[in-house]
């Protein structure tokens, strides 16, 4: 289960921010990330992922002056927005704070480090992305906000809802939102002038030792999808941007799930004396699967029949679009290219494909041009694609050594569903071994007999009904 927070000390200023991080190795890991979070905007109102006896909980002490302080709405006077941000916010159709963010909000802008943790599709992104745009000065042209997260896809996202949210701020004062791309390339000596600055922590770090990305003025530091951003593939990085920066600065961590690593991490920036002014917040939901989501499993005889199922399946589905999800950058390509064979509108997507290919995949399935994805634990986390109805894991989620991975399962059926909407994952199982993994990922989030069999012998007008929303 999610990891017991720190507990955060009653202070109410920013306060001196120890680095006191463990050793790092030379280079960068060559691994795919399993990303991501972005909210999306429906066409009449922004709604939310967030149930009525979700439960809040503030970690803070109780005679914190900020303890369960919230707010009802964004133009709420503790926060004081400008009115181009509150306009910006609105033409989003922000109608009201999320229970994330009417609890964090507050604790933000009174420059408290932040440990927040809440379902998918709750709004944690526009929290974070509120509080680089309050806190950087056009009048400073050196980054003073920046935001590092697992893929170059969730970066653009973020980028996006920034330049979104603070569409008329951004006009009327003359800051500019970097979102830092792989491909990107800087002539010797430039330094880079933007306020706010977006990107993953491989290309951070490179341009941070190229003495491109100065961050001598940098007053936030977020990592979104925080718990993956301290894993194997990202946590050298991490902690050699934050050791390099300000000990003075607000932290913010976000996060749908956490792991030991970011506690610890956490823990570690509070420095010997416990002085750091660290605040936590939970939304707490009883039962963490997204009950918008209907979820099945259909039990397949060997690889060769899932193969044969799937093909079946996209057939019959003629409304809305559908991830697939694999297991590795060969699956990927053998079942695009199969299911291209058969006629299917194709995209595909993995870490290792170049960033125009990768950028044109997502592209043409927001668009529509293409009507399935198939994609690894790249596209877990946080890519929105308000059309997508369903969800097949086509290989059930594993860690290094074959142990079931119960985060990145949740984060691949959070895909659809999101915001509100209706959704139905479905889990093809190729052998016991598969089937047991799935069970033990029901164990694991206490909701067995969650997922619901598909009966091999269901005839395809009953299997269509499964598996369309209504």
């Amino acid at each position: 289960m999610p990891t017991a927070l720190p507990a955060a000390p009653a202070v109410t200023a920013i306060a001196p921010v120890e680095a006191q991080l463990a050793a790092v190795t030379e280079g960068m890991a060559a691994v795919e990330a399993t990303e991501v979070e972005v909210d999306e905007v429906p066409e009449v109102e922004r709604r939310l992922n967030e149930k009525e006896d979700d439960e809040v909980i503030d970690g803070t002490s109780q005679t914190d002056a900020l303890h369960s302080v919230t707010i009802a709405k964004f133009d709420d006077p503790k926060l004081g927005l400008p009115e181009s941000l509150i306009k910006g916010l609105y033409e989003m159709n922000f109608t009201k704070p999320s229970k994330i963010q009417a609890i964090s909000l507050p604790k933000i802008w009174a420059n408290r480090n932040l440990l927040a943790q809440s379902h998918n599709g709750t709004g944690k992104t526009a929290c974070f992305v509120l509080g680089m745009l309050r806190i950087a000065d056009a009048r400073v042209k050196k980054p003073q906000a920046l935001c590092i997260c697992p893929t170059r896809e969730l970066a653009k996202q973020i980028a996006e809802e920034t330049h979104r949210m603070g569409k008329y701020m951004l006009l009327e004062s003359g800051m500019t939102v970097k979102c830092i791309l792989k491909e990107e390339r800087y002539e010797k000596g430039a330094t880079m002038p933007d306020q706010i600055v977006i990107g993953t922590p491989g290309k951070i770090w490179t341009l941070i030792s190229l003495r491109v990305l100065d961050t001598a003025a940098i007053k936030v530091f977020v990592l979104d999808e925080a718990d993956e951003m301290l894993t194997a593939g990202h946590g050298d990085n991490t902690k050699r941007i934050r050791k390099v920066m300000p000990k003075q600065l607000q932290t913010l961590f976000f996060s749908a799930t956490w792991k030991e690593e970011t506690v610890k991490f956490a823990n570690s920036l509070k420095g010997s004396g416990g002085e750091a002014s660290w605040a936590q917040v939970t939304i707490k939901r009883q039962h963490i699967f997204n009950d918008q989501v209907k979820q099945y499993y259909l039990e397949c005889n060997g690889f060769k029949e899932k193969e044969e199922r799937l093909g079946e399946l996209l057939s019959l589905i003629d409304a809305g679009q559908i991830i697939v999800f694999v297991n590795t950058r060969d699956s990927v390509e053998s079942l695009t290219r199969r299911l291209t064979a058969d006629g299917h509108s194709v995209s595909s997507i993995h870490g290792k494909m170049e960033e125009r290919a990768r950028d044109k995949a997502l592209k043409d399935f927001h668009d529509a041009a293409s009507k399935i994805l198939i994609a690894t634990n790249v596209l877990s986390r946080g890519i929105d694609v308000p059309a997508v109805t369903l969800v097949v894991q086509y290989d059930m989620p594993v860690m290094h050594g074959g142990m079931y991975d119960p985060e990145t399962f949740l984060h691949r059926v959070g895909r659809t569903g999101r915001f509100g909407r209706k959704g139905v994952a479905l889990n093809l199982i190729e052998n016991k071994k598969e089937l047991r993994v799935l069970n033990d990922i029901q164990d694991y989030y206490e909701r067995k007999a969650q997922i619901q069999e598909i009966p091999p012998t269901t005839d395809p007008e009953a299997m269509l009904a499964l598996l369309t929303v209504k």
